[in-house]
């Protein structure tokens, strides 16, 4: 096996894991809800742009409800195994959807889009201010001229008040889960680690390891790299809530429009 190929199984190896029970453990979300939180936000802009491209989609569960209403979507992620099931669950459902495994780094469409979106912390992996301009930059190439950029990125600094380990299990029927993580106050990052045991068959567990990191982004770091990538930003919000952020919140969505 050759060295490139083995790096790039390592890359989508953190997600291997965490695909299989990523559905379980994220059951509760309201993910048509967060459609209508999008549709709401875009309201006074005029009407609502008709093609979507959903970034680090995931398995498909942030996409699907788009696919539902009648919008032209693409789902894209990083990850081989999330892809596969977002596959199968937009099979499943008889939705039309288009699902590209790409890094957010580099990104590309063959047609530009009047909106995109990215939910679940998934700018946070990118651990340095170049890579996140990078992935702006990108976004904005797959917009048309006055395209939308919804996202959220969540502040660990402020979730996470002690550089203390902390430890979290959960233990269900086809999964036990031993989440460790740590806030790096000297580099801003949250280090999480996973393992995950899966069951299988007659009682037989699969062991996965996972390692995760997440940046700490300040909004006024957000708002100068938006604006030098080519974009306007016009709101921050706290998550789910439409009214402005104070600057105490550990999540906000970003509303940023391509100049």
């Amino acid at each position: 096996m050759s060295r490139s190929r083995t790096k790039a199984e390592q890359a989508l190896e953190p997600y291997r894991g965490y695909a299989a029970i990523y559905d379980r453990i994220m059951v509760g979300i309201d993910y048509d809800g967060w459609v209508d939180y999008i549709e709401t936000l875009l309201q006074p802009y005029g009407p609502q742009p008709s093609a979507v491209v959903d970034l680090a989609c995931g398995t498909g569960s942030s996409t699907l409800p788009f696919a539902a209403r009648g919008y032209r979507i693409t789902g894209i992620d990083l990850s081989a195994p999330m892809l596969e099931r977002a596959r199968a669950k937009a099979a499943a459902s008889a939705l039309s959807v288009d699902f590209l495994q790409m890094d957010l780094r580099d990104l590309s469409l063959r047609e530009r889009c009047g909106l995109a979106v990215l939910f679940q912390d998934g700018l946070n992996y990118l651990l340095t201010e170049e890579e996140l301009l990078q992935a702006f930059r990108g976004v904005r190439d797959l917009l048309l001229p006055e395209g939308f950029f919804i996202f959220d990125l969540t502040r660990p600094s402020l979730r996470n008040q002690s550089e203390a380990p902390s430890v979290y299990w959960a233990e269900e029927e086809e999964y036990t889960l031993v989440w460790e993580s740590r806030f790096h106050r000297d580099s801003a990052t949250w280090a999480l680690s996973l393992t995950i045991f899966v069951s299988e068959q007659e009682g037989l567990y699969r062991k996965y390891r996972e390692h995760h990191r997440e940046k700490d982004y300040s909004p006024e770091t957000v708002e100068a790299l938006l604006e030098k990538a080519g974009f306007t930003l016009l709101q921050i919000l706290p998550t789910y809530r439409l009214e402005p952020a104070r600057g105490s919140e550990p999540k906000l969505t970003f509303v940023a429009r391509r100049r």
